[in-house]
């Protein structure tokens, strides 16, 4: 197998958000690839096929459980497949959803996501203390994930939550986000920083299924539909909000590839 490591939404190696890709024959042994995720423990592992009408199947992992969690590795596999096959227009094929991938002439990947819906949600018992008291302004939840903003950006950076009383709530993941506007005048209209300790993902990275839940959240409060969000390793990702889906695009860079070593 043929394999890739990609920095997603940077332009500049071993920075952003890290995720591997495989290409793959067939998807007979998941056991074996969880265990290959496992073992690079970096967020989001993609195992990619082609198929005859030129989209893609794919599976994705993170180091300890199956299926697409945070995106990442949809952009990962984009750079890999456009990297070894020049494609520039194509969709990845995983489970029931198609995702359409455009890669533009600057190199950077366009990823169309589905509208997602959010609600508002009282706090869980023990995040104040997980944050450190650190100030809630509001909170909400979508798909399993618990959207958090907090008041400082630049305190967002640092903050560095109780993992352990992070995994004893019911979310799968925990994402932190915040008004670049306020206390600092960079050019962005929201930062975030995603933890999943139930995920095997014990630091802040930017992932784009988070970015198009947060997108949502702050287009009401900036009133604007495009928009530009930080990371907190030097991600950078624009969120388009259309009729019935949101668009993600970024940078993404190869940081190493290879082939594994059978016995």
């Amino acid at each position: 197998m043929k394999f890739f490591i990609v920095d997603t939404f940077s332009k500049v190696r071993l920075s952003g958000t890290p995720a591997s890709v495989f290409f793959v024959d067939d998807f007979a042994d998941e056991d074996l690839m969880q265990r290959i995720a496992a073992e690079v423990k970096v967020p989001e592992t993609v195992f990619v096929r082609k198929q005859s009408d030129g989209s893609f199947e794919a599976m994705a992992f993170t180091p300890e459980a199956k299926g697409l969690f945070f995106g990442n590795g949809l952009f990962a596999a984009a750079k890999a497949i456009n990297y070894e096959l020049g494609a520039t227009h194509f969709h990845i094929i995983l489970g029931t959803d198609a995702f359409a991938v455009d890669i533009w002439d600057s190199g950077e990947i366009q990823i169309q996501f589905s509208a997602m819906e959010f609600e508002k949600v009282p706090m869980p018992l023990n995040l104040d203390a997980a944050l450190a008291g650190e100030l809630v302004v509001s909170l909400a939840e979508c798909k399993g994930e618990l959207i958090t903003e907090i008041r400082s950006p630049t305190r967002l950076s640092n903050l560095q939550p109780d993992l352990g009383m992070l995994a004893a709530m019911e979310y799968s993941s925990v994402v932190l986000t915040a008004d670049t506007h306020f206390e600092t005048d960079l050019d962005y209209d929201f930062c975030l920083k995603l933890f999943a300790p139930k995920l095997g993902i014990f630091h802040g990275i930017a992932t784009p299924i988070s970015c198009a839940k947060l997108a949502l959240y702050w287009s009401e409060c900036v009133d604007k539909k495009d928009l530009v969000a930080s990371g907190c390793s030097g991600e950078t990702l624009h969120a388009k909000i259309e009729a019935d889906a949101i668009c993600i695009s970024g940078d993404a860079t190869i940081t190493a590839t290879g082939e594994m070593v059978g016995n």
